[in-house]
């Protein structure tokens, strides 16, 4: 099944925890409507500029530790589970 979801983050934050998205397939990520290259990996890895780091392990989105998150700025995904 494929689901879409909006999350709204805190500011000053570069990470997103949701238990919904753990084990999980990350199909698309978008930032204020940009596509993000989304990298699948529980190791804590270096992202930068254009890339999310899905941690299915953890239900984690980790943005840019030096961009983080503006006042009510919108982060879209679309995920897959499994039947």
């Amino acid at each position: 099944m494929t689901l879409e979801k909006t999350y709204h983050p805190a500011e000053g934050l570069s990470s997103i925890y949701d238990a919904s998205i753990a084990y999980t397939k990350m199909l698309m990520v978008a930032r204020e409507g940009v596509l993000y290259d989304v990298i699948e990996s529980n190791d804590d890895i270096l992202i930068t500029s254009r890339q999310v780091r899905h941690a299915p392990a953890y239900g984690e989105l980790a943005f840019d530790s030096n961009i983080p998150f503006n006042l009510n700025e919108s982060i879209n995904i679309v995920y897959g589970t499994n039947p």
